[in-house]
């Protein structure tokens, strides 16, 4: 991240003939060029923004603390030509999506040179009628005073545009704020500013006053920036290597009931709608046995599991990122996450049940061994996410769009049922989620009767939302029933004739439809029957000549 002289507020004067130049926030990350701050002359003599009552010159225009420091201007959009889903979408199924704020930097970074600024992504840009709820990601907690800080120099400045945008697009529409992040408990870094805030999370829930403090914070932002709840986004309470405590599963569980009572609390208080409270949960059975998912359910409206990253370059075995049932490994795929949170007593009205929209890469160890099990290591970046085995949707589209161009595409794009997508160019092998494998997961979530799903993330989609309108089109799709694939409303899907005999070496499909209500229609299998009838008279024939 890099920042621009309209980032800086100049010359907030608290006394006379003092003038500060507010500095980026200690937790941002390090500019990429120095900044030239205003001479304090000039400062004295033209501040917008400074504290008369604490005897600052008249010339100042506003008494007050300044405004939050302003994102990138926003584009141009044409409302009308956002899609908008069948109204019956979402009748059954939330989906939530979240937007990381970094995105703003895409066609910025000098050091992803392949990426445009058509690339960047804003608030403007997310089409608000394909979500029933969408978080904004990230912001941080204070390692000193345990109040809610931003992460972006802009987080305030963006969270009122997304919050307007919209909602005024899609006034059912409901957002939330995400607290924390991976990078948040990662120890100190480029993205922390060298900061550690990896006990901060630990430090606030073991502590009586410092959750009251935390609390108040939530509400404070929440109804400040319009938000509609909080995320907790804690990765992972109790695991000591990443800063946490043995008895982070029980102060987290006390967390969430002061939370929950002070929610309450306000909302009779002032007459509101009580504010929404969720937890980015782990799906790794290691992480979730550090706390108590169904003792903290009570407390919480539902759970974004994060049934994704099961596979990835930090291990040499290629394969999806997130297998729809488990392929290598057992419990180690996205229908293992859910059936584990349903053993440990949460509500499958309470689970939204994760879906990646991006991939991981591989180097393969020998590119004549391309299958799922076989051997790489760290692969290329992408040209806008910039992370080493990391391909955004829209990246690995690109890719395959070019090989769609090139007529190579079907020797190298694969989709193996119940496991995923992959694609190979040169050397690299990216496993990721395409419509098949949706379809298959979103199938999973109608299966458990779960409370619906959720994208990582919104900014890592096409800018046509392919990855989240095959999700959608799901969501209220007709139910699989061997061999028929979960189907939106009104299509027609296929599948090999059953018929035993010449016509199963036709070619012929039964086909089935999908009516507007999410049921089935019957089967039509003439096609079978036609094929097998015409292939036993041909072979008929053949004899008797």
């Amino acid at each position: 991240m890099w920042f621009r002289p309209a980032d800086f507020l100049w010359a907030l004067c608290v006394i006379p003939f003092l003038s500060l130049a507010l500095l980026p926030s200690a937790h941002a990350r390090t500019p990429s060029a120095p900044i030239a701050f205003a001479a304090p002359s000039m400062a004295r003599t033209t501040a917008e923004y400074c504290l008369t009552s604490q005897g600052c010159q008249s010339q100042c225009i506003n008494d007050g603390p300044p405004p939050p420091p302003r994102g990138p201007d926003p584009p141009p959009i044409d409302e009308g030509a956002l899609y908008r889903p069948p109204a019956s979408t979402f009748a059954k199924r939330d989906l939530v999506g979240y937007w990381s704020s970094w995105s703003q930097y895409y066609g910025e970074d000098p050091g992803t040179p392949g990426c445009k600024k058509a690339d960047m992504h804003l608030p403007e840009l997310i089409n608000p009628h394909l979500y029933t709820h969408i978080n904004y990601a990230f912001v941080f907690i204070s390692d000193t005073n345990y109040t809610m800080i931003p992460h972006e120099l802009d987080d305030e400045d963006l969270s009122l545009r997304l919050n307007t945008w919209c909602k005024r697009v899609n006034p059912s529409l409901k957002t939330l704020v995400s607290i924390g992040g991976w990078t948040f408990n990662d120890g100190p870094g480029r993205f922390t500013g060298g900061i550690d805030y990896s006990r901060v999370f630990s430090k606030m829930a073991a502590s009586a006053a410092n959750r009251a403090t935390f609390i108040r914070s939530c509400i404070d932002w929440c109804r400040r920036l319009g938000f509609d709840g909080i995320d907790i986004d804690w990765e992972y309470p109790g695991d000591v290597a990443r800063g946490g405590t043995l008895q982070d599963g029980a102060n987290l569980l006390t967390l969430y009931r002061e939370m929950r009572e002070a929610f309450h609390a306000e909302a009779i208080q002032t007459g509101r709608t009580e504010l929404l409270m969720t937890m980015a949960a782990p799906a790794d059975p290691d992480k979730v046995e550090l706390f108590d998912p169904a003792a903290c359910a009570q407390y919480l409206d539902w759970f974004n599991l994060m049934s994704y990253d099961f596979y990835g370059n930090w291990e040499n075995i290629v394969d999806s990122t997130a297998p729809v049932k488990d392929t290598h490994l057992p419990t180690w795929s996205y229908e293992s996450a859910i059936k584990l949170y349903l053993r440990k007593g949460v509500s499958p009205r309470q689970i939204n049940a994760g879906l990646p929209a991006y991939g991981r890469v591989w180097t393969l160890d020998d590119v004549t061994k391309n299958l799922p099990g076989d051997t790489g290591h760290t692969g290329v970046a992408g040209r806008c996410t910039g992370l080493t085995g990391y391909l955004a949707y829209f990246e690995i589209m690109d890719i395959l769009n070019a090989q769609n161009q090139l007529g190579t595409a079907a020797l190298n794009y694969h989709y193996v049922l119940n496991d995923g997508a992959y694609l190979t160019f040169d050397d690299q092998w990216v496993g990721f989620d395409n419509e098949n494998s949706v379809a298959e997961k979103v199938g999973i979530i109608q299966k458990y009767d779960l409370r619906g799903g959720m994208i990582w993330a919104i900014d890592l989609d096409t800018k046509s939302y392919e990855f989240t309108r095959a999700v959608a089109e799901h969501l209220n799709a007709c139910q699989q029933d061997d061999p028929w694939l979960p189907t939106p409303p009104g299509q027609l899907a296929s599948a090999p004739c059953t018929v035993t005999g010449p016509g199963a070496e036709s070619g012929a499909v039964q086909t089935r439809r999908c009516r507007e209500d999410s049921t089935w229609d019957v089967v039509d299998n003439g096609q079978c029957l036609g094929a097998f009838k015409n292939n036993l008279a041909a072979r008929t024939c053949v004899g008797d000549y």
